[in-house]
């Protein structure tokens, strides 16, 4: 089975049970990620998939802890192109992970096929409906910008954002940025200096 929206129907079926039977929404939401979890190569403890998230050849997809992705985006592994996601990471809704593409050196366009693994390390947060191309790796604790079209890798602790993506800005190493998070936690002063 090459995707996971093959099975679309069905859960709309179980869906539909589950309302006529009463069962608790969180009861769907559960057999809903085992079935995903089913699917994927590996999806890590803590993550989770919205409804409405788009998966093809879901055995080429890892997933760490801790991961949110939102509803619209599309996780398109090819049968030789990978994606891996990094611990704790946010992606928002109508991303796109896209690992094939063509050479547009050769005609006909459609006669050469390029298969590229993606690769997206810890703590990376990606905004609403970037595109994330073939071949791509964005290093741990970036920032991808809403819309951003990420064409190259991404180094460490680096706002990028724009078509092509470009550096903005340098982030504080995540360490200085974990601290930050843990000091909010337990109600204790933010300092951002």
């Amino acid at each position: 089975m090459g995707r996971v929206n093959d099975n679309y129907q069905s859960m709309i079926l179980v869906n539909f049970l589950f309302r006529i039977l009463r069962l608790p929404s969180g009861a769907l939401r559960r057999l809903r990620m085992a079935y995903i979890r089913r699917k994927l190569h590996y999806l890590g403890r803590g993550s989770h998939l919205y409804p409405g998230v788009y998966i093809s050849n879901p055995e080429n997809i890892t997933i760490g802890e801790d991961v949110s992705i939102a509803p619209g985006v599309k996780l398109s592994a090819s049968s030789k192109g990978s994606i891996l996601i990094g611990d704790r990471c946010a992606i928002a809704a109508g991303t796109r992970f896209v690992t094939a593409t063509h050479d547009y050196n050769v005609l006909p366009i459609s006669s050469v096929g390029i298969n590229r693994s993606i690769v997206v390390g810890k703590d990376v947060w990606i905004g609403t409906a970037a595109v994330i191309l073939p071949g791509v790796t964005i290093s741990d604790g970036v920032v991808v910008a809403a819309g951003a079209v990420v064409t190259k890798d991404i180094p460490a602790n680096s706002v990028v954002g724009g078509v092509p993506a470009k550096e903005i800005r340098l982030l504080e190493p995540r360490e200085k940025r974990f601290q930050r998070g843990a000091a909010s936690k337990s109600g204790g002063e933010i300092n951002n200096t």
